[in-house]
């Protein structure tokens, strides 16, 4: 029989990640005649039929182009 303990391996602990943010239930799209309900999660007033449109702002480096 082994004389020696098993070496154990592993990886420490954890913390839990942060909990996602929650806006208050039972809220209804602010578009007038609209009456979708809105997410807990969704921060806006509006479903995403009457959100209004967000551009996408790109940040970063432009890639270099290709030598031949």
């Amino acid at each position: 029989m082994r004389e020696e303990g098993l070496p154990l391996r592993g990886t420490p602990v954890r913390p839990l990640p942060h909990r996602n943010r929650v806006w208050t239930s039972g809220r209804a799209c602010a578009e007038p005649g609209c009456i979708t309900r809105i997410s807990i999660y969704n921060r806006s007033q509006y479903c995403w039929v009457h959100e209004p449109l967000h551009y996408y702002v790109a940040r970063g480096r432009k890639k270099a182009p290709q030598a031949a």
